[in-house]
C-alpha cells in the first residue's frame, strides 16, 4: 500500500480547497435584488435622508419653537434725596405662537417626510428594474458563451470531416480552406461571447455590490407563456404606485403647508414674561408682567408668501405633466412586453430543439456524403443563428418585463 506523505497530504487539501473556492456562486434574480438593496449606496443615502426628515419633524413638533430669553440689569443708584444703594432687575421672556403656526409647520414636515419616503421607494423600484435587466444580460451572455463553445466544437468536427474527405481525395482544397475559415470564425465568436459575458458580469457585480473577483452563475430566465395584463389595469397601477408621483404629491402638500405658514408668519408672535426689579435705596421690590409684540408695519412677509404660492403652482403643473408621462410610459412598456412575448412564442415548441438536432446531424450527414459542403455550412449557420436569436429574444423579454415592473412601481 502506498503511504501518503505529509507534504502530499497538504497539497491534496489545498487542491480540494481550491476546487471548492473555484465553484461559481449560484445566483437567482431574487437574491440579486436583495443584495442590491442591501448594498446600494444610493438607498443607504436615501435612508439617511429619512432620518434627517424625521428629525426635522421632531423639531417642528416642539410646542415652543424659541428658547426663553433672560435679561439682567444691575448698578449703583446715587440720588442725593435718598441714601445711596444698589438697583438690579431681571426680565424673563418667552415667544408664543398664536396663529396656528405649529400645526402648519408639522403638516409641512410630515409631507416632507412622506416625500422622502416616496423617493426611497422610487429608488428601490428603479434599482429592482436595473437588477432584473442586468441579470437578464448575464443569463443571455452565459447562454451565448455556451452556444459559442458548442459551435466551436461543431466547427472543429466539420473541419475534421472535411480534412478526412480531402485526404481521401473526395473534396477539393477549396472546401478544406473554407472549413478552416469557419473554424476561425467560430473561435472569434467564442472570444466575443467571453468578452460579452465579462462585461455583463462586471456591470452586475457593481450593481449588486459583489467583489469583482467573485464568480457568478446566474440561473433563471423569462418565459413567454404568461397572460398579458390589461392596459387600463397597468395605467391604474402606475398612477397609484409610482413613487415619483407620490413624491410629487407630497412635495405639493409640503409646499401648500409652507404657503400657509408664510401667510401666517406676518402675524406677530408675542413674547410673554415677567420683570423683577429691586431698588436698594428704598428697599423696594417690583414685579411686572411683560408683553412684547412686533408691529407688522413695514414687513408682512410678502416675498416668502409670493415665493411659496409660486412653488405651489409649479408643482401642480409638474404633477399633471408627470401623470401624462406615466400613462404614456405604462402603455409603451406594455406594448414592448406584448411584442417581446409574441417574438418569444415564435420560437416556442420544437423550433430551437430542432435546430439543436440539426447541428448534431449535419456533420454526420456530410461525413456520409449525403449533403455537400455548402449545405453543411448553411444548415449549421442557420441552426446556430436561430439559437442566438432565441437568446436575444429572451433577453429582450426579460428587459421588457423589467421595464413594465419599473413603470407600475414594482419593487420586487
Amino acid at each position: 500500500m502506498m503511504r501518503t506523505t505529509p507534504v502530499l497530504s497538504v497539497l491534496l487539501v489545498l487542491c480540494s480547497v481550491s476546487q471548492v473556492m473555484a465553484q461559481p456562486r449560484i445566483m437567482t434574480v431574487d437574491e440579486a435584488i436583495r443584495l442590491a438593496q442591501d448594498n446600494n449606496p444610493e438607498l443607504q443615502q436615501a435612508t439617511a435622508d429619512i432620518s434627517s426628515a424625521r428629525a426635522r419633524l421632531d423639531g417642528a413638533s416642539l410646542l415652543l419653537q424659541s428658547n426663553p430669553t433672560l435679561a439682567a440689569e444691575a448698578g449703583p443708584r446715587d440720588d442725593p434725596s435718598v441714601k445711596r444703594g444698589v438697583e438690579y432687575s431681571f426680565q424673563l421672556l418667552q415667544q408664543v405662537e398664536v396663529a396656528g403656526q405649529r400645526g402648519v409647520r408639522m403638516e409641512a414636515a410630515t409631507a416632507a417626510l412622506d416625500a422622502t419616503d416616496a423617493r426611497l421607494r422610487a429608488l428601490r423600484v428603479d434599482l429592482t428594474a436595473r437588477v432584473r435587466e442586468s441579470f437578464g444580460r448575464v443569463v443571455a451572455a452565459q447562454q451565448w458563451l455556451a452556444l459559442s463553445t458548442e459551435a466551436l466544437a461543431v466547427a472543429q468536427q466539420g473541419l475534421d470531416a472535411v480534412d478526412a474527405r480531402f485526404r481521401a481525395g473526395a473534396v477539393p482544397s477549396l472546401e478544406l480552406n473554407t472549413a478552416r475559415g469557419e473554424l476561425g470564425r467560430a473561435i472569434r465568436e467564442k472570444a466575443d461571447a467571453e468578452r460579452r459575458r465579462a462585461e455583463a458580469l462586471a456591470g452586475f457585480r457593481l450593481l449588486v455590490g459583489l467583489d469583482p473577483s467573485e464568480s457568478i452563475d446566474a440561473q433563471g430566465e423569462s418565459k413567454p407563456d404568461e397572460v398579458l395584463p390589461d392596459g387600463d389595469d397597468v395605467v391604474a397601477q402606475a398612477l397609484a404606485n409610482r413613487a415619483e408621483l407620490e413624491e410629487a404629491r407630497r412635495d405639493l402638500a409640503s409646499a401648500e403647508a409652507e404657503a400657509k405658514l408664510a401667510a401666517r408668519a406676518w402675524i406677530p408672535s408675542p413674547r410673554l414674561g415677567t420683570t423683577y426689579r429691586y431698588e436698594g435705596d428704598t428697599n423696594t421690590t417690583i414685579v411686572l408682567g411683560v408683553v412684547q409684540v412686533d408691529l407688522p408695519v413695514f414687513n408682512r412677509n410678502v416675498a416668502a408668501r409670493g415665493a411659496t404660492d409660486a412653488r405651489v403652482d409649479q408643482l401642480r403643473v409638474a404633477i399633471a405633466a408627470t401623470e401624462r408621462r406615466v400613462k404614456q410610459e405604462a402603455l409603451t412598456a406594455l406594448e414592448r412586453l406584448r411584442t417581446a412575448r409574441a417574438a418569444a412564442k415564435g420560437y416556442a415548441g420544437d423550433v430551437v430543439k430542432g435546430m439543436q438536432q440539426n447541428i448534431a446531424l449535419v456533420t454526420e450527414s456530410y461525413r456520409a456524403g449525403k449533403i455537400d459542403f455548402l449545405q453543411l455550412v448553411v444548415i449549421r449557420r442557420q441552426a446556430i443563428d436561430t439559437q442566438r436569436e432565441y437568446i436575444d429574444v429572451l433577453e429582450e423579454l426579460n428587459a421588457a418585463e423589467a421595464q413594465l415592473g419599473r413603470t407600475v412601481g414594482r419593487a420586487k
